[in-house]
């Protein structure tokens, strides 16, 4: 059951040689590679290096916030602000998105019947861009800096800030460096007879997540340029570093709709486990390509920020904000009739079938609180009810990249997941964005601002007590994560070159993959599943 038209080798086969490759994948190689798949594991070790440090102050934010009227775990009020600023550009642009950055890069070239990477330096650019971009923004902050400050600020701590926008910039300019290079990957790379509609869902969804944080990132980075030089010479309309007006300018990219652009991946992966895990072709693969298209396109934000003037009470704000739910009802709608239709039932649920699915249905707790918070009537924007979007949105999507790396773990690492681990990251992940999703619903609700700096209600107490167990719940997620990435890069054991019975053209290469992928040209591609094409022409033969 192959595409090529000389079989990939075998694993006894390739052995020898894979055993050479794990022994050079070390510090020198991942500074001078052009192999994709190690560019790759930089992007996911880092990011789950970053999402303990993310998790641990989130939790420590959320302690805080049980009596924010006497602040004093963090160290005072510019501190508190300070960090949990931190916790949230640390879990989305950190961990979140390098994660799926990472995933993509190893996983997308080989879907699509390609040799590498477009642009493999600079897609190496751009991952050491992304370390140096985060480790800036981290120290910057704990020496003083952030995204403004809430009382006094001395001459260091306003150093420290233009620093964290620089470090943030350099950021954000990585993430969009690697866009560029996947989205000309899957536009230019693919294999003879795949044209986008045939694409595999999950580089689909790559390159429908990258088109849109190339049309939004860099309204993020006219921010950050506006309030640097705004710092450094002009009268402080804009970014004055003694209030918050640096973050509000920035926080847009917390909300919707532009929040949900960190998710559209987790419906590329929910589309290619589901039908591996039916043992049948999907339901409708063209149907699912433009529910996916459609998420793109109402997770475009940028023109929604609301610091120059507010957005979010025009019609097209409200619109978005309700119809953010049909592509993800849509996704799991023909996921369901792919179950159905399927040629077994599914047993005992493993990492990737169960987080892929669970991912999805807290996305859709993150469009339902979405819609629920563009209802003028009940006055949510500006409270929790924000902070419950972005936390739903984020661990909805932290769940599908964990569930991609338990799936894809043969071709990302050359050996299995811990089974073990990837349940429990899943759970975790699925508690924590529950519990904080609808803790900060109900607390808005009562009205308690986003922050919950000040004085607020029992209720919206007794809220961030349960926000504690969720923040805790993200911890012991992160944990795991990090435990199956080490574990995977540390292991001798070879796993099966197709151990799912897969479908695209990434379990057509061998475990370990061959520097080329392929050995040899691949068949034209006839349908989105060409394995299962390759398998019936064989069946027909034989």
């Amino acid at each position: 059951m192959t595409m090529t038209d000389s079989p990939p080798e075998t694993v006894a086969d390739t052995a020898p040689a894979a055993a050479v490759d794990i022994a050079a994948d070390g510090l020198y190689a991942w500074l001078s590679t052009t192999d994709h798949k190690v560019i790759g594991r930089i992007w996911i070790v880092l990011a789950s290096v970053f999402g303990l440090l993310a998790t641990a102050i989130g939790a420590l934010v959320a302690f805080e916030q049980i009596d924010t009227t006497s602040i004093d775990l963090l160290g005072g009020t510019n501190a508190y602000f300070q960090m949990w600023g931190l916790a949230r550009f640390a879990l989305v642009f950190m961990v979140v998105v390098p994660l799926f950055v990472g995933l993509a890069t190893v996983v997308v070239p080989m879907q699509i019947g390609s040799s590498n990477i477009a642009f493999p330096r600079a897609a190496l650019a751009s991952a050491w861009g992304y370390v140096f971009g985060s480790l800036i923004v981290i120290i910057s902050v704990f020496a003083g800096g952030g995204w403004g400050a809430l009382d006094a600020v001395t001459t260091g701590e306003a150093d420290a800030i233009q620093l964290t926008l620089l470090g943030t910039g350099l950021l954000l300019g990585s993430l969009l460096l690697a866009s560029v290079c996947l989205a000309t990957t899957v536009i230019s790379l693919r294999t003879a007879g795949m044209g986008l509609m045939k694409a595999p869902l999950f580089a689909w969804s790559i390159l429908v997540a990258s088109s849109v944080w190339l049309l939004t990132l860099p309204v993020a980075i006219a921010n950050l340029i506006i309030v640097t030089v705004d710092l450094r010479g002009g009268p402080l309309v804009f970014g004055d570093p003694q209030s918050s007006s640096i973050y509000e300018q920035l926080a847009w990219v917390f909300e919707q709709p532009q929040i949900y652009a960190i998710a559209i991946p987790a419906l590329g992966v929910l589309g290619s486990v589901i039908p591996v895990s039916a043992e049948s072709r999907h339901f409708n693969h063209a149907a699912m390509v433009i529910v996916i298209g459609l998420a793109g396109l109402l997770s475009i934000g940028g023109w929604s920020q609301p610091f120059f003037g507010d957005t979010r009470s025009y019609l097209v704000y409200v619109a978005f904000g309700l119809a953010a739910g049909l592509p993800v009802f849509g996704a799991l709608a023909l996921s369901g009739l792919t179950l159905f239709k399927g040629q077994r039932p599914v047993g005992i649920p493993t990492a990737h079938f169960a987080g892929s699915l669970i991912a999805v249905l807290l996305l859709l707790g993150a469009v339902s609180v979405g819609g629920l918070r563009v209802i003028e009537p009940l006055e949510l924007i500006g409270t929790t009810a924000d902070t419950a979007v972005m936390n739903f949105t984020a661990f909805a999507a932290l769940t599908a990249a964990l569930a991609g790396l338990a799936f894809w773990s043969s071709k990302i690492f050359s050996s299995p997941a811990n089974p073990f681990l990837g349940l429990v990251g899943v759970l975790s992940f699925a508690g924590a964005a529950s519990l904080l999703g609808l803790s900060g619903l109900i607390a808005g609700f009562d009205g308690a601002p986003d922050n919950l700096l000040g004085d607020v209600s029992h209720l919206a107490e007794t809220m961030s007590i349960v926000s504690v167990l969720g923040a805790l719940a993200g911890f012991g997620g992160a944990t795991a994560l990090f435990g199956l990435v080490s574990l995977s890069l540390m292991s001798t054991s070879v796993d099966e070159a197709d151990p799912w019975g897969g479908h695209t053209l990434e379990w057509a290469t061998a475990t370990p993959v061959a520097t080329d992928n392929f050995d040899g040209p691949i068949a034209r591609v006839k349908s989105e599943a060409p394995l299962l094409d390759g398998a019936a022409e064989e069946s027909e033969a034989s």
